[in-house]
């Protein structure tokens, strides 16, 4: 038999036992911090899928280009890295190009594939070449290495300052790297500071423990810049005695002979330039500079020829017996040149020399 419980009772019970229940649970949020609590659970997911979205989009037409791995997807992002530096080394950089975005699309994860599409549009698209970098960034936190290769890249997009603070990294990161030391210097050069380039170039020279052609060429140029052009022109005897097939040790050398008169001199480095770099134009730019040089040289020589001439017929006239010369002539002759000089026995001077009295 079943007891009759009356139903106040009963409510009663279930009441103690809800109010227990709800007394062993920990006590509801505030309205206001559910909400909270909801906006940022919405925050948060917004942010994971803008995270996600941040992927740099690679363009369409990079797809299937990449030499016998076009359909695959089980070659690895450095095997295809390694593969488009053969490439690019054969001067196919396009096919190479299409190589680092396969092992961006198979690998988006791998920072390699990243690194090498920057790399190799450093120059050609420079604006995705610094977000291609970035993100490779990401994916792989930078060592000495890539913030050299970093500085690189915001050199080549014209953001000098910043370039340098990222060499400057790398220099702290690989104190015995030259290439570190020589990067920074030249970005120092770009910004127009030749002394802080040169101290720089110096480091680097005593890191690589030898005499290094592209280092002394450097460090002349920032001699040059600074107007220490004998001690330039040691740095590049030095650079030639380093490596005497480098293009680059001729023009500089040819530039600074010209630039001092020594014109026999500049013609041996200019030759040397035209015969390793023929199709530079710099080459031709040089030999066009030596030979405008050598053609005013002759003109001086023979003018001051013509006038030591004139000075042996004529050295014995007074200041005042020159004057009345000159006045007696423009008299007769009024602004005829070719009359002063038949006059003046100056008619075989021809007509790029000035009359002189």
């Amino acid at each position: 038999l079943e007891a009759s419980v009356p139903a106040a009772a009963t409510t009663a019970v279930r009441g103690r036992a809800a109010h227990a229940r709800a007394a062993a649970r920990p006590p509801l949020a505030s309205s206001h911090t559910m909400l909270a609590f909801l906006f940022a659970s919405a925050a948060d997911e917004k942010r994971r899928r803008r995270k996600k979205s941040a992927q740099p989009s690679i363009p369409a037409q990079l797809a299937d280009g990449c030499p016998y791995h076009k359909h695959t997807t089980t070659v690895s992002s450095d095997e295809l890295s390694e593969f488009g530096h053969e490439l690019e080394r054969d001067g196919r950089q396009p096919e190479a190009v299409a190589c680092y975005a396969l092992a961006i699309r198979n690998h988006p994860s791998k920072a390699i594939g990243w690194f090498d599409l920057a790399t190799a549009w450093q120059y050609s698209d420079r604006a995705n070449a610094l977000k291609y970098y970035a993100h490779g960034l990401k994916l792989q936190p930078a060592d000495g290495f890539r913030y050299s290769q970093l500085g690189v890249l915001l050199r080549a997009a014209e953001r000098g300052e910043e370039a340098v603070r990222r060499f400057e990294q790398a220099v702290r990161l690989l104190p015995d790297d030259a290439d570190a030391y020589f990067h920074l210097g030249g970005s120092h050069e770009q910004l127009g500071r030749p002394a802080d380039a040169l101290r720089v170039y110096r480091s680097a020279l005593d890191v690589e423990h030898k005499n290094e052609a592209r280092i002394q060429n450097n460090i002349g140029n920032a001699l040059g810049r600074l107007g220490r052009w004998g001690d330039a022109l040691v740095a590049y005897r030095e650079a030639e005695e380093a490596d005497p097939e480098l293009a680059e040790t001729q023009f500089n050398l040819a530039h600074v002979h010209t630039s001092l008169g020594r014109l026999d001199e500049a013609e041996r480095h200019v030759r040397a330039a035209q015969r390793l770099s023929p199709a530079d134009r710099r080459a031709t730019r040089k030999a066009e500079e030596w030979e405008h040089k050598v053609d005013a040289r002759g003109k001086s020589e023979r003018r001051e020829s013509l006038i030591a001439e004139q000075e042996a017929r004529d050295g014995h006239m007074t200041k005042a017996e020159r004057a009345e010369r000159m006045r007696q002539v423009m008299g007769y002759c009024g602004a005829d040149k070719a009359c002063m000089k038949s006059l003046l026995g100056q008619e075989h001077w021809g007509d790029e020399q000035m009359v002189r009295f």
